[in-house]
């Protein structure tokens, strides 16, 4: 792996400015593009230099949590001159221009919507190649995660307009909670604080989990804990094709990352790692887990995605399952949701 886990965003140190089409009151086109794709707009004397081998390094770097080598982003390089109108609604825009009697320092904006909806748009200004290798170095983990962030909104935008609304209710009523499921899970199962959907697909399989127990340590939101936790609770409720296999943590080729992060404000783990099936099998693939404290009912909330899909690339099918993941709501984060009754360990 190029690199580990992106740390946290940080705030920019860098002056900054935020608008959207809705304040403007303008209709902007849909933006185009692949998941996962960004535009960089650069000239090309620049993109040659340390500085623009920067840029590219950035966004090239190994997406964390896969078994086999997928850049953050497939990059499309254009000079300033071919930014025309039939590239601006894209996706994923960076801007970077560098230019001594305009600038007098490194500054990078960022703006939605710019161009077109849903769109993600960040110019980099700055008075010379160093000073720009300098904010990219600085600030780049930053930047890349802004645009990591605008991915995973999206994704959560188009699935809560495109729900699974008999999953979304079996999930409600089961735990008292709401994710917004994709259509394409279908396939479900349920028991006591577990549940299971698949897409059951055989080229890009994607599962999703959810578990619940009660919360009585604060030592339970620890690396250790919530790992073992996982391999009991996936050992007790998802059995491989092999009599005696289960799904485990795989730990011999990539040890599991741990971030602590917030969602709707609130603490939060969220795991990236590998899994495979033991005692039997050759399955295996990504995994991602989210991990909240339920403050209405004392209890943790687990929710994971795991991909299987051999010999393809797996980097848009684990995002779009960590997309599902955040658009938990827990009952603190909704007032139409009561207690419900915490049993059991989930497993």
């Amino acid at each position: 792996m190029k690199s580990k886990l992106l740390a946290g965003a940080a705030a920019l140190l860098l002056p900054a400015f935020f608008f959207s089409c809705k304040n403007s009151g303008n209709v902007k086109p849909s933006a185009t593009g692949a998941r996962f794709e960004l535009l960089i707009v650069m000239d090309d004397d620049l993109w040659h230099a340390p500085a623009g081998q920067a840029v590219f390094n950035l966004f090239d770097q190994d997406t964390p949590g896969l078994p086999q080598s997928e850049p953050l982003f497939k990059i499309t390089h254009v000079k300033q001159a071919d930014f025309s109108d039939l590239l601006k609604p894209s996706r994923n825009v960076l801007y970077v221009d560098v230019a001594a009697d305009r600038y007098t320092q490194a500054k990078i904006a960022y703006a939605e919507n710019y161009y077109s909806y849903p769109q993600c748009f960040v110019r980099i200004t700055a008075p010379s190649d160093s000073a720009l290798y300098d904010a990219i170095t600085t600030h780049g983990d930053d930047v890349a995660e802004r645009f990591i962030v605008a991915e995973r909104e999206r994704a959560m935008m188009f699935n809560k307009q495109d729900r699974n609304e008999k999953a979304v209710k079996e999930v409600e009523e089961h735990f008292g909670i709401q994710v917004d499921i994709p259509i394409d899970l279908k396939l479900s199962t349920v028991r006591d604080n577990f549940y299971w959907i698949t897409n059951n697909s055989g080229y890009i399989r994607q599962d999703l989990v959810i578990y619940t127990y009660p919360y009585t340590d604060p030592n339970t939101f620890t690396y250790e804990y919530l790992t073992a936790k996982r391999d009991s609770v996936m050992r007790a409720n998802i059995p491989g094709e092999v009599e005696g296999s289960y799904m485990g943590t795989e730990w011999k080729y990539a040890r599991p990352e741990m971030q602590e992060i917030t969602v709707n404000g609130e603490y939060a783990a969220e795991i990236r790692g590998l899994w495979k099936m033991i005692g039997g099998g050759s399955m295996g693939g990504p995994y991602y887990s989210l991990t909240r404290l339920d403050e209405v009912n004392q209890r943790v909330v687990t929710i994971e995605g795991f991909v299987f899909a051999p010999a393809t690339n797996k980097r848009n099918a684990i995002r779009a399952l960590e997309a599902v993941a955040h658009s938990m709501r827990l009952p603190q984060d909704v007032n139409v949701i009561g207690e419900v009754t915490v049993t059991g360990e989930g497993e």
